[in-house]
């Protein structure tokens, strides 16, 4: 389940830009902001999905990650656990051998 409203990093992330561009952009008013408790400003998915169809239309048409990126992505994000699973095995083989 997607969280329904984003901090500024999040947001940024989500669109793929940098954080200072979203503050910049708040400020001149492009996307919609809202404060949490007169505080934290946070944005809403929606809103960030509205601006990123009407700003960048084509930016996801003919975009396609190939096998071998997407290993290359599995195995650097999850190496530790890789690693971790590998050590656990080699230590129950030599305990029930």
């Amino acid at each position: 389940m997607m969280k329904k409203f984003l901090t500024a990093k999040e947001a940024a992330d989500y669109l793929g830009i940098a954080e200072s561009e979203i503050e910049r952009l708040t400020s001149e008013d492009a996307i919609p902001s809202y404060k949490i408790g007169g505080i934290y400003t946070r944005y809403r998915i929606d809103d960030l999905n509205t601006y990123g169809r009407k700003s960048y239309p084509d930016a996801r048409r003919g975009y396609s990650v190939s096998f071998t990126d997407r290993a290359k992505d599995f195995f650097y994000f999850n190496d530790f656990y890789i690693f971790t699973l590998s050590i656990i095995v080699v230590i129950l083989y030599f305990i029930f051998k």
